[in-house]
């Protein structure tokens, strides 16, 4: 016998489902270095890369005998349009004593990240609220000499707390399994007032 269910209830359960997975992901906490907080930054770089969670349609490889020091290799096996909302893909999850701190202030998060395949021309990067407060994702060119990445954000005074935010990075758009290299990942707290960099 086959059960088929109509889409009055198959796409709420679907919905439901990956929020559940996504919820789950951002749970999860691997054993390892942790990353270093201080009253006005985040960093997760050396072994702490290995804390670095897959979203849905995304994929993490630690390597820490990588030439230079340990990376963090990201691919995506979705493309960003097809995961649309339902994935804040690869995140570093912002500790509860440091996303305490950001409700009203304004942050720079800059990645270090070089591509391994010439034809990743970009990648998206993004700040999660898991409420309000989200960047969404925004595009940024890459290149195999390696860069740093960069986004300005203003939290919102109202942002809940206790939810986990997360910096997420989605490596390939086309979701054709290039892989990027991610070496460090900040979060820096900024003292002058200025706007969001789009």
């Amino acid at each position: 016998m086959t059960v088929s269910l109509s889409d009055r209830f198959f796409i709420p359960l679907a919905v439901l489902a990956a929020a559940g997975l996504i919820w789950g992901a951002m749970q999860y906490r691997p054993l390892g270095q942790d990353p270093v907080v201080t009253d006005t930054s985040f960093v997760m770089e050396g072994s702490a890369l290995a804390q670095l969670i897959p979203g849905p349609g995304t994929e993490v490889v630690f390597d820490p005998a990588a030439p230079g020091g340990p990376v963090a290799r990201l691919a995506a096996t979705a493309t960003l349009e097809a995961a649309g909302s339902l994935s804040a893909g690869v995140g570093a999850v912002i500790p509860p004593q440091f996303e305490a701190r950001l409700p009203g202030r304004t942050i720079d998060v800059e990645i270090a990240v070089s591509n391994a395949d010439a034809e990743l021309t970009e990648l998206g990067i993004g700040y999660f609220t898991v409420g309000s407060g989200d960047t969404g994702w925004r595009m940024r060119d890459i290149t195999a000499q390696g860069g740093l990445l960069t986004l300005r954000h203003d939290i919102p005074a109202d942002a809940p707390l206790g939810n986990n935010d997360w910096v997420g990075i989605w490596p390939d758009p086309q979701g054709a399994g290039r892989a990027v290299a991610i070496r460090r990942i900040e979060v820096r707290l900024v003292t002058e007032t200025s706007s969001n960099q789009p």
